[in-house]
């Protein structure tokens, strides 16, 4: 019998912790806050935005419905979740889940059963975790369950509208690229300043949702910690793809080591390191490499090592005879109900909200054969579930990443529009947030004006980098190039501004989708001083292999712009000031003075 490991490491991580001014309150375990938007909601508000009267009351209830009103309902349901995030209240989740509960009031019990193979695997898998498998076979919708549905709903507007038509291996592909320019990596530690750590309030891994409406993640190589794969796979999972992350056991070592993201295509698992930012090119080079090439083609994976600065890929090929799946574990996944309401979703609103457990061990035990080791319920879903309901220092943790996009301040709204693809109302909310001075918000009055200084950054480079993306989905390359140099350039730069400030963080996406675009257009030497900036992230591995790679195709072409003599000056002052040596220095547009002290993962 296969042997697994507790791996809870998450939680808990404290309970009766006092933020300060720049952080939310904390619901109980019953009801606990969404970290992006419910902390700022009010119980007792009545939401009439959505068309319902009554404050929540729900108006078909103790009615007879025909196929219409069903249909009806089903498309009020929808409605109501597009809309949850920015109302305040919580009630459209709450008229949600109890319309879900009215428009299957017909259904038999044995609807909502689980299969006896889904049971079994699922005892297994659970045995030493706190959930239960008896919590899939309920018929009563909860709010948790209108909360995966508003997630899924997110990520089918996404991946319906990046993967696009042709092949299903080219909307993979599309979806991935999509994925390394909307999330990027950030140092775990970076968002998270020394006063919160100092209370037990330390840096977390968060969900997709949180992660793609801020822009950013964390992965720790070989480590369970991985948002941006687990952001890929949920978006994979909208067009039908499984996605799994591969691993392999070390020798003397309790913990596997947690390798890349594999989509099973056709039967075939291809590889895609959302680490490093890179699909894995086959053995030639070319396409994207299968793990069966990988785990037989030693090129495959010694492409991948960094010639200079030397940095050796931590994977080959020998590693890969024994390999173990582990699926995203999110719960609502698994859930009979979700299965059926999946099934009466029609057209636009065609989600998915249910896959068997038991078809995806199936075709992924097919398709490794006698390579692989185990199936396995991927923890980091469980872990980040688990503390979301019941750790107040992890939601807290979570609210102040997320500060900046509760409903009080203008990122949500726009983000969620570029995220839906309504760009061009985006890209206008974007322009306003940019103008529109703190001092003259209506909340300006609540705000201790020593902060109004640091939102109002925070706010124009947030706005200024996604200003960018929304040109990128625009097929708009030459403006976002210019919104991304802007976010180079805004302030703070000095390195005691920059710590703990969530924002700063996303100079790193600035310089990798700089390189890209510079890549695409052909300017190869912007491409390499973009990719080689300074970043203690995994994917600056991904960022220097397609540097190498531009300037191994021309080694005699012009060199990289050079470097401002005044910004390493500046730097180096900087790094002078961290060890108390100098006063802070004046700022620069160097993106990474925020983390000169972040090792390597």
């Amino acid at each position: 019998m296969r042997r697994r490991s507790s791996r809870w490491q998450f939680l808990p991580i404290g309970l009766a912790l006092i933020l300060g001014a720049m952080t939310f309150g904390c619901g109980g375990n019953e009801a606990p806050p969404r970290p992006i938007t419910g902390a700022t909601r009010d119980p007792g508000r009545a939401d009439r935005s959505d068309g319902q009267a009554g404050q929540g009351i729900n108006a078909f209830r103790g009615v007879g419905m025909d196929p219409e009103m069903r249909e009806a309902l089903l498309r009020n349901v929808v409605t109501l979740l597009e809309r949850a995030a920015l109302t305040p209240g919580g009630q459209n989740i709450k008229i949600a889940t109890e319309n879900l509960n009215n428009y299957f009031k017909s259904n038999p019990d044995s609807d909502f059963q689980l299969s006896d193979t889904a049971r079994a695997y699922l005892e297994e898998q659970l045995a030493d975790s706190p959930f239960q498998t008896s919590d899939f076979g309920t018929r009563a919708f909860e709010q948790k369950d209108a909360r995966h549905i508003e997630d899924c709903l997110l990520y089918h507007n996404i991946a319906a509208r990046v993967a696009g038509p042709g092949s299903m291996l080219d909307r993979v592909q599309r979806i991935f690229d999509w994925t390394m320019y909307n999330v990027q990596l950030v140092p775990p530690e970076g968002p998270m300043p020394e006063a919160l750590v100092a209370q037990g309030i330390n840096p977390v891994p968060a969900r997709p949702y949180d992660v793609i409406i801020r822009g950013f993640g964390s992965e720790i190589p070989g480590d369970l910690w991985a948002d941006r794969s687990w952001t890929f796979m949920a978006l994979c999972r909208q067009i039908g793809v499984d996605v799994a992350m591969l691993g392999y056991p070390v020798a003397d070592a309790e913990e596997p080591y947690y390798w890349t993201c594999a989509a099973l295509i056709d039967g075939t698992p291809y590889l895609f390191d959302t680490r490093i930012g890179l699909a894995i090119p086959g053995p030639d080079g070319q396409g994207i490499a299968t793990l069966e090439q990988a785990a037989t083609e030693p090129i495959v994976l010694d492409r991948l090592d960094l010639p200079s600065p030397a940095i050796p890929y931590a994977t080959e090929a020998a590693n890969l005879d024994t390999v173990r799946v582990y699926l995203d574990s999110s719960r609502g996944y698994f859930a009979p109900r979700m299965r059926l309401l999946q099934n009466d979703l029609a057209g636009a609103n065609r989600m998915v909200l249910y896959r068997d457990p038991v078809e995806q061990r199936d075709a992924w035990t097919s398709a490794l054969g006698d390579r692989l080791d185990t199936v396995e319920l991927w923890d980091l879903p469980l872990n980040v579930e688990y503390a979301l309901f019941n750790d107040p220092a992890y939601v807290r943790a979570i609210q102040f990443v997320n500060f900046y996009f509760s409903p009080d301040f203008p990122l949500l709204g726009a983000r969620l529009r570029q995220l839906r693809g309504d760009l061009a109302d985006a890209k206008q909310d974007f322009t306003r947030a940019r103008f529109r001075r703190v001092g003259a918000m209506a909340e300006a009055s609540q705000i201790p004006a020593e902060l109004r200084q640091e939102i109002q950054e925070s706010i124009d480079l947030f706005s200024t980098y996604f200003l960018g993306l929304a040109q990128l989905d625009d097929s708009m390359p030459e403006q976002a190039i210019n919104l991304f140099e802007q976010a180079l350039k805004l302030p703070p730069t000095g390195v005691r501004a920059v710590r703990g400030r969530p924002a700063t963080l996303l100079r790193l996406g600035a310089d990798a989708n700089l390189g890209m675009l510079y890549e695409a257009k052909g300017e190869d030497n912007r491409a390499v001083f973009a990719y080689s900036r300074s970043n203690t992230t995994p994917q600056s591995v991904g960022n220097l292999l397609r540097a190498n790679a531009l300037v191994f195709e021309d080694p005699f072409g012009p060199p990289p712009p050079p470097f401002d003599p005044t910004a390493v000056e500046a730097d180096e002052a900087n790094e002078a000031e961290v060890a108390g040596e100098a006063e802070p220095a004046s700022p620069t547009e160097e993106p990474a003075a925020g983390e000169a002290e972040a090792e390597t993962p």
